[in-house]
């Protein structure tokens, strides 16, 4: 299940997983923890207990130079 919310400042999503994703090999992201990240346009926090994922996004303002 992915469930997610926006608006122009911020992006709230709520995510659940399969058991097996935390089985090795697997993606650091379904780790129990709390991560933090930054992409090109947001600020990303992540909090994971078991296989529930709620990932909060601060939005940056993007300048683009090519659209006019």
């Amino acid at each position: 299940m992915y469930k997610a919310i926006q608006n122009k400042k911020y992006y709230l999503a709520v995510n659940t997983f399969r058991k097996s994703a935390k089985k090795a090999p697997f993606n650091n992201a379904y780790l129990n923890g709390f991560r933090k990240w930054s992409s090109d346009d947001s600020e990303n926090y992540a909090l994971v207990i078991g296989t529930f994922r709620i990932i909060f996004a601060f939005k940056k303002q993007v300048n683009d130079c090519c659209n006019n």
